[in-house]
């Protein structure tokens, strides 16, 4: 399991210890919002020179796509794993519980804030098109987009979960050593709301993770790693009926370029990308059914093992 998914599920372990922690308290009647929302866009594998890479230019290019995406609301959960190959695309239809007004299939744009006024939901949802490289399907450029939404209005506990994970495995067919860029742009946003008159038992918290790595399979080694702190630490918000507003992180849209070092022309890579964005809402002792955390855990758990299965075949 890669730090991402570790990190996803001690968050979702973390929930149902904050949850317990809560007690005796007396239940909370104010509103608790959160969303997060990451859009990936042109993701793509570069030449030194800036041009992207063709599927002819590689002996090898297999792979395939996991997402899963969540809603929990006081005891019930929707949920759905989905598999996909690396060149197509992966939808998975939102899932939400509860009653989340005016929200439509695969949108992925900041709710206003009084979408959780009165309103008790959690919600979810993922869409993912494209490749890394060009192929015969179309120009490169990945779009990988996912979204998580929680609110409450009054007791209970309220969370959503959105994840991607991709693994491709690529080898040179031109012969000669090769440094890789991965480009893309990227639209972060959280945001995390708590109303005043409620208490310190109610919170709401809202974060979002990214990160690529490559796998030389030939040796055994992680040759690179990229995460920027702008998709990943800086991302988490929080607010409690303690500290009642609005935190957001909005950055707008950001752009991003990684090298990777030389990459040797007879060896066989993995490259993974992890993505997921999470939002929580807590307004009472409610705690989670332990099945129901891991019915969470189980989808991060499937995404490890595609990065497991590609390393342990050969080339395609």
């Amino acid at each position: 399991m890669n730090p991402l998914q570790t990190n996803m599920l001690n968050a979702l372990v973390g929930a149902a210890i904050a949850l317990g922690a809560a007690g005796a308290a007396m239940p909370a009647r104010a509103d608790a919002f959160a969303q997060s929302i990451l859009v990936i866009d042109k993701l793509r594998l570069l030449h030194p020179n800036g041009t992207p890479y063709t599927a002819g230019e590689l002996a090898t290019l297999s792979g395939a796509n996991m997402a899963q995406a969540g809603g929990y609301l006081n005891g019930v959960f929707a949920n759905r794993v989905q598999a996909g190959d690396v060149t197509g695309a992966n939808d998975i239809a939102r899932q939400i519980v509860g009653t989340l007004p005016g929200q439509l299939e695969n949108n992925f744009g900041p709710l206003p804030q009084a979408a959780g006024a009165g309103a008790s939901f959690g919600s979810a949802d993922q869409q993912m098109s494209g490749s890394l490289v060009t192929t015969n399907l179309g120009a490169a450029g990945a779009l990988v987009q996912t979204r998580a939404d929680a609110a409450l209005a009054g007791a209970g506990a309220a969370t959503g979960i959105a994840t991607v994970a991709s693994a491709t495995t690529f080898s040179f067919a031109l012969g000669a050593d090769e440094f890789i860029t991965f480009a893309f742009e990227a639209t972060p946003f959280t945001q995390a709301y708590a109303d005043a008159g409620g208490g310190a038992a109610g919170s709401a918290n809202a974060f979002l993770a990214w990160s690529i790595s490559v796998l030389d399979l030939t040796s055994g080694h992680t040759v690179f790693t990229f995460a920027p702190e702008q998709l990943n630490g800086v991302s988490a918000v929080s607010r409690t009926d303690g500290l009642w507003g609005a935190t957001t992180y909005d950055p707008g849209l950001l752009s991003f370029s990684a090298t990777t070092g030389l990459l040797a022309a007879g060896d066989i890579y993995q490259v993974t990308i992890a993505q997921s964005t999470f939002a929580g809402a807590i307004q009472s002792q409610l705690v989670p059914e332990p099945a129901t955390l891991a019915v969470f855990g189980s989808g991060l758990l499937a995404m490890a093992a595609i990065g497991r299965r590609r390393k342990g075949q050969g080339p395609a």
